[in-house]
C-alpha cells in the first residue's frame, strides 16, 4: 500500500517538476514597446549636458591622471588586425617586399603590470600637454554626461560597428614610462581604456565630437580630422 502511495505522489510531483526545468530554460520574455514619450526621454537623456561637478584639482586627482607626471596626445597609423590587413611602416606608407621589412609591432604593447612600450616608428603626431590643456581635457570627460530627466528608461548608445583607433592620450611617469593609455576612435565613436580602474565615465552623444575638437584645437589633425582619414 505505501509502495503505490509512493509511486502515485511521484507520477504527480514529477511532471511538475519537469515543466518548471522547462520553464526555467526559457529566454525571458522582451521588453515591452517602447512609449513615444519614453522614446523622448531617451533621446534627450543621451544629449551631452555640462555641469561643473568637479573642479581642476578634484579632476586631477582621478586615475590615470592622479599617478601621470606627464600627458601626451598622439596620432598614428589605424592598426586594422585581421588577414586582410594592411601593415603601414614609418610615416604611414605601406611597406612592400619580404614581411621581415615590415613594422609588424603594435603603437602600444604591454610590457609589464603599468608598463607599455610605445612604438615611435608609427606615431604621426605628439603633443605634451601643459596644466590648462590637462584640465580642458578631464572637464570633457568628467563634467560632461548625460541630461539629467525624469526616469530614462533606457539609454542611446551612439557609435559603429568598426573600431580603427587613430588617436590616443598617455600616461606617462617620471621615468618616462607610458602607465595608462586612453585610445579613441572617433570615425567609430568608440574608445578603450587601458584599465579597468578608470571611473566610470559618461560618453553621453555628442562626447567624441567634443574630445575631437579638443585634439585639434592641440594641434593634433590626424584622425581627429575626416579629411585625414578619407585621404588615405
Amino acid at each position: 500500500m505505501k509502495r503505490t502511495l509512493l509511486l502515485l505522489l511521484f507520477a504527480l510531483v514529477f511532471p511538475s517538476l519537469s515543466f518548471a526545468q522547462k520553464q526555467s530554460r526559457l529566454p525571458a520574455p522582451l521588453p515591452h514597446p517602447f512609449t513615444k514619450e519614453e522614446n523622448v526621454f531617451a533621446e534627450k537623456h543621451s544629449q551631452c549636458f555640462h555641469q561643473n561637478k568637479y573642479n581642476a584639482k578634484q579632476r586631477r586627482a582621478f586615475f590615470p591622471f592622479s599617478g601621470a607626471v606627464t600627458i601626451k596626445l598622439i596620432s598614428y597609423q589605424a592598426e586594422i588586425f585581421g588577414p586582410d590587413a594592411v601593415i603601414y611602416g614609418e610615416k604611414g606608407k605601406i611597406i612592400s617586399g619580404d614581411k621581415s621589412e615590415r613594422d609588424t609591432v603594435s603603437v602600444l604593447t604591454a610590457m609589464a603590470k603599468n608598463k607599455y612600450y610605445l612604438n615611435f616608428r608609427k606615431i604621426k603626431e605628439i603633443k605634451t600637454l601643459n596644466v590648462a590643456g590637462i584640465d580642458s581635457l578631464t572637464d570633457i570627460l568628467y563634467n560632461v554626461g548625460y541630461t539629467p530627466v525624469k526616469k530614462p528608461t533606457f539609454t542611446i548608445i551612439n557609435g559603429a560597428s568598426c573600431y580603427e583607433p587613430r588617436n590616443a592620450v598617455l600616461f606617462i611617469d617620471s621615468k618616462g614610462n607610458v602607465t595608462q593609455y586612453l585610445e579613441v576612435c572617433f570615425s567609430c565613436m568608440h574608445h578603450f581604456w587601458s584599465s579597468s580602474k578608470v571611473a566610470e565615465i559618461e560618453y553621453c552623444d555628442n562626447k567624441y565630437e567634443l574630445l575631437r575638437k579638443y585634439f585639434l584645437s592641440q594641434g593634433i589633425k590626424y584622425g581627429a580630422d575626416p579629411k585625414t582619414i578619407n585621404n588615405e
